[in-house]
């Protein structure tokens, strides 16, 4: 029985459905930004939408989910949101959770004001027993400006049972002008750089204007986690001083700016993500503001362990992020935190699933060309904390382990090695990184220049070359994953989609098999 207060009476309900059709072509006038459900588990899910604000105001009506098992809404629950939660201060957003439904099941939804429907959305609850085979899909690195999201669209179509955001759906800076006809941004407050709500704002609603990120919210429900440009590029926490500091920005270590811009960022957020994570704002402590590391369990199958490695890390090592040898600070830095650290190891260790999924922001392997670090940003710069992680896994004997990666803007498959230094032994996981959705990638810049080499291709193989954990990686690549997890084995796929056409059909770029302790097999 699905579970919800206040809900209508179905005798009203027949009436309302049979008027809907009549009213569907004001869909897109009364629910821009689409409809959207997140966070899944076996009994509950949340649901999100957002009515547009002149509507509202000019009506000021009440608004109805409606959920069904059947696609025709033939039977239906009905949930009322009273007007007055429809306003400003969630930029007219509106976020339920929805509890007392059926494992394993499928679930249709639409939101209905003023007898106009919203795009009819679609969900699975997260299946409970022992499951023979599960999929879903995992994507990075969104910036609107930089091209299409045809890659959205095909996600949609896929048969997963999620999506796994791995951050930087909005990126907080205009970095020049788009690379695609049709996808201008103009900040609010007139800068290149969101400094006020507003502009956040304007960016999560931009953003999800788009008709294909629409469809593939509609179509599955998405678990997000952030990476940097929700909030600031390359951010870090002072815990001296008890602020983030926001290198290369207006804000940079003016400690109540830098503070206010993010309660400001977390604000929007959660706006706009369909997500259940801890929220205090109230709380002195900047870091107890928002917690959304969290993990969500597959039956006996599948453990997806998302951690948040931004809000509690060290400044990055060394003097520049790219392009560096190397510093003993390297071994004294950690992503993660004390407390967050300790309930990662706590989860991975947690008996009775056949895969433990680790949804990972940046790099974890090693990745040096030439002597110079690709990216202190990533876990290279972490390495004491990274190393300490290798050792748990080792101890624990585990060797069930994906990582699924974001942030670099390329895709790669890597072995997880008990070392890597010298020859490593054993194979403890795999590590699978999607491309950039539609985000600029090194074939479109010139750094690798500052590696000592002639262009991205000579980069990825002197990378492959010299990193032998490393199996595959490619930079000119734009599009998504897709992880299929059975008992046995879990198989990774990297599809490029091509950001410069609306029409882009996808093609697979790498099928990488993982047999726990085992070589990666590429197909």
């Amino acid at each position: 029985m699905l579970t919800r207060r206040e809900f209508i009476s179905v005798p009203l309900l027949c009436l309302l459905t049979r008027n809907l059709e009549a009213f569907a072509s004001d869909t897109p006038e009364v629910f821009p930004q689409g409809v959207a459900s997140g966070d899944p588990t076996q009994d509950s899910v949340v649901l999100w939408t957002r009515i547009e604000p002149k509507v509202h105001e000019s009506m000021k009506r009440d608004l109805v989910l409606e959920i069904s098992t059947k696609p025709d809404f033939s039977e239906v629950v009905q949930v009322r949101i009273p007007a007055d939660r429809i306003n400003p201060s969630r930029d007219y957003t509106v976020k339920l959770t929805i509890d007392g439904l059926k494992p394993g099941g499928t679930y249709y939804y639409r939101f209905v004001y003023a007898d106009v429907p919203s795009l009819t959305g679609r969900f699975k609850t997260l299946p409970a027993g022992s499951p023979e085979e599960f999929r879903f899909a995992f994507i990075t690195c969104q910036n609107y400006a930089d091209g299409y999201y045809s890659a959205f669209r095909h996600i949609s179509q896929e048969d997963v049972g999620f999506v796994v955001h791995l951050g930087d759906q909005i990126y907080e800076k205009i970095y020049g002008p788009p690379r695609v006809p049709g996808r201008d941004l103009n900040l609010p407050s007139g800068g290149r750089i969101a400094l006020t709500l507003e502009d956040y704002l304007y960016l999560y609603r931009t953003y999800l204007s788009d008709k294909d990120y629409q469809l593939a919210r509609a179509m599955h429900p998405f678990i997000y986690i952030w990476d940097d440009h929700e909030y600031a590029n390359d951010y870090s926490y002072d815990y001296e001083g008890g602020y983030y500091l926001l290198p290369r920005h207006p804000f940079y270590r003016k400690k109540a700016q830098s503070l206010a811009l993010r309660r400001i960022a977390i604000q929007a957020w959660l706006a706009y993500t369909p997500a259940k994570v801890k929220v205090d704002l109230d709380s002195r402590d900047p870091l107890k503001w928002i917690t959304i590391y969290r993990d969500f369990k597959v039956g006996d199958l599948l453990h997806l362990i998302c951690t948040d490695e931004r809000s509690y890390r060290t400044p990055q090592p060394c003097e520049k992020r790219f392009a560096h040898p190397g510093c003993p600070e390297q071994r004294k830095t950690s992503m993660l935190g004390k407390e967050q650290k300790t309930w990662l190891f706590r989860k991975l260790e947690e008996k009775g699933y056949n895969w433990k999924v680790w949804a990972n922001e940046v790099q974890f392997v090693q990745g040096r060309v030439n002597g110079l670090f690709g990216s202190l940003d990533a876990w290279d710069g972490y390495a004491g904390e990274r190393e300490e992680i290798l050792r748990f896994l080792g101890s624990k004997a585990i060797n069930n382990l994906v990582i699924i990666t974001g942030d670099r803007h390329a895709g790669l498959v890597a072995e997880v090695p008990d070392k890597f230094e010298g020859d490593y032994q054993k194979v403890l996981g795999m590590e699978f990184m999607t491309p950039a959705l539609s985000s600029i990638s090194a074939a479109e810049t010139t750094w690798w220049r500052d590696y000592g080499v002639s262009n991205h291709v000579e980069f990825a193989q002197a990378e492959k070359n010299q990193n032998p954990w490393t199996k595959y990686i490619e930079h000119k690549i734009w599009g998504y994953s897709v992880l299929t997890l059975t008992r046995d084995r879990a198989v990774g796929e990297m599809f490029f989609v091509d950001k410069y056409r609306k029409d882009a059909e996808k093609v697979r770029a790498v099928r990488a098999v993982y047999e726990r302790g085992k070589p990666i097999t590429l197909l």
